[in-house]
């Protein structure tokens, strides 16, 4: 969500204590070493509730969120599919995302159009998502008619046939019937809805930013417009449903509640629940560096290796392929052979080893299927239209863990947002996306900078995701001749030139301490194209 409203939902619906909210505005807060912190409104939160009617246990998150408020869209959206994915969710009955947008940011920010239109698509559907916009008629200064041509600001919503309620936001009634509704709505139909929040904004954007500066006639009609608060207290007295006396001893128990915390937190210089996980904490760092620190094997027999080859080159007896797609095969077949690897056959046998150990695989992006340079053909299609396509890697072993190949809308930002998210929640899997050519990662510049650079540093958030970014000279001009890996190599560490400290263990166990310390791995290699290359990091 966005940061108006966010530590109310975060006391109200998460449960955060009130303390821990004041604390977070500390200048004296001890933050681990691992953490460097955020702004207060910038930080996720996780809680368990007991519901009430079921007695069943339900886990509420919100997500760590930079000041580019829109860009957690599609990262909500892909942590929700894999939970889904984990818990075998087919339908989305069981994990569902809810989005609260601003109304200014709503109509503003492309990648909330991107991460919309990602809603039907088969591998990246939720099964449908409610989004709340809070509409207060304004973006930080700017009115409703310089931020959009429209006359709703949810009138995007219209390209992919989107429900939208409008509902007064003086009215706690309407709000609470209109959600109800919203959510019936996506439980039958599996479809995104979206609440349109009519409301206003009393105060100014940041607590040192007086509205009257631009909005002096606005700001004086809010200020003699009663609270919502105090218009539903006063409908409830009319109605005989409470009396003034209660509603005055309810609001002094509240702001009694608000006092106690904030003298609470005036001696408080931890957390009472820190939104980052335990193992951030200096100790279990400590711990998990020594635990660590020596490489795994990875190796494999070459048995197994030789069961991947076959299954990828071999044609398969129910499909008629294409006739240069057959030599391709067969060209794979002899490489094979003679003990030789392609860029398509390692990629084939990096992904294939994973899933026989059990870990999901997943790649996405733009025409990842058949792959840029037409040498990856992950999905075989029939050339005579009656088969349905076969996924390549799909059934190399008995057992074997699920492999997703999908080629994704023409977005770059939403879909590394999605794939990051995804990523996130299920950490034995390979998640993987690849840019249509290396250079198309500058659509994509807010999520490596705010999420997959920075986000462990933050919000102690581990993404092991892999970014697959070809490019090469084919003279073409500067398009598509570099993926820039010097922005890459900038976003590592915050210190170039420093080194680990690893004392006894310097020399043996060096270079395992520099990969630990270094929030992403950058490498280079060769294709089996001599003008093309793949930098992949993690």
């Amino acid at each position: 969500m966005s940061h108006r409203g966010r530590l109310n939902v975060m006391v109200n619906i998460l449960g955060m204590p009130m303390e821990d909210v004041i604390t977070l505005f500390n200048e004296q807060l001890l933050l681990p070493k691992a953490i460097s912190g955020d702004a207060n409104y910038h930080f996720g939160y996780t809680c368990q509730k007991r519901m009430p009617k079921t007695d069943k246990k339900m886990e509420i998150q919100i997500e760590n969120n930079p000041s580019h408020v829109e860009s957690v869209t599609p990262v909500v959206q892909g942590r929700t599919r894999a939970a889904q994915y984990v818990r075998n969710d087919i339908h989305g009955d069981r994990v569902m995302s809810i989005i609260i947008h601003g109304d200014s940011a709503f109509t503003g920010q492309g990648v909330v159009y991107e991460t919309l239109q990602l809603a039907a698509l088969p591998n990246y559907q939720l099964g449908g998502t409610i989004h709340v916009v809070i509409n207060n008629q304004i973006g930080f200064t700017t009115d409703p008619w310089d931020s959009r041509s429209s006359p709703y600001c949810t009138d995007i919503a219209k390209v992919t046939n989107v429900p939208v309620f409008h509902v007064n936001a003086d009215d706690p009634e309407a709000v609470m019937f209109v959600a109800g509704l919203a959510v019936e709505w996506r439980m039958k139909f599996h479809r995104d809805i979206i609440i349109d929040l009519v409301c206003y904004r009393r105060f100014g954007h940041n607590e040192a930013d007086p509205p009257e500066y631009t909005h002096p006639a606005m700001c004086k009609k809010i200020a003699e417009h009663m609270p919502v608060y105090k218009l539903y207290a006063d409908q409830l007295i009319k109605d005989k449903l409470v009396s003034e006396v209660q509603m005055m001893e309810e609001a002094t128990k509240c702001r009694s509640l608000y006092c106690a915390a904030f003298e609470k937190a005036k001696f408080m210089n931890h957390l009472v629940k820190n939104p980052w996980p335990e193992e951030y904490e200096d100790d279990a760092m400590e711990k998990m560096r020594k635990r660590h620190v020596r490489m795994p094997d990875t190796g494999v027999n070459e048995g197994v290796l030789k069961r991947i080859g076959e299954v990828f080159s071999t044609m398969p007896a129910e499909i008629r392929v294409h006739k240069r797609l057959a030599t391709t095969l067969l060209q794979r077949r002899e490489m094979l052979n003679m003990r030789m690897v392609s860029w398509a056959l390692a990629e084939a046998f990096a992904f294939g080893t994973l899933l026989r150990e059990g870990v999901h695989v997943r790649l996405s992006g733009q025409d990842v299927e058949r792959g840029t340079f037409s040498h990856r053909h992950h999905i075989l299609h029939d050339q005579n239209g009656v088969h349905a396509p076969v996924s390549a890697l799909s059934d190399v072993f008995p057992g074997q863990a699920e492999y997703v190949v999908c080629n994704s809308s023409l977005s770059e930002y939403a879909v590394l947002g999605f794939e990051y998210g995804y990523s996130l929640e299920n950490m034995r899997s390979l998640i993987c996306w690849e840019a249509q050519f290396g250079d198309f990662t500058n659509n994509a510049q807010c999520v490596l900078d705010q999420y997959i650079s920075s986000g462990e540093k933050k919000w102690g958030l581990n993404s092991r995701i892999v970014l697959l970014l070809p490019h090469g000279n084919e003279g073409m001009g500067p398009e598509h001749s570099s993926a820039r890996p010097e922005r890459f190599l900038q976003g590592c560490l915050d210190d170039e030139e420093g080194c680990p400290s690893v004392g006894k263990l310097a020399k043996p166990h060096f270079p395992m301490h520099q990969l630990l310390d270094c929030n992403w791995q950058i490498i280079v290699t060769a294709d089996f194209l001599p003008s093309t290359v793949i930098i992949t990091f993690c």
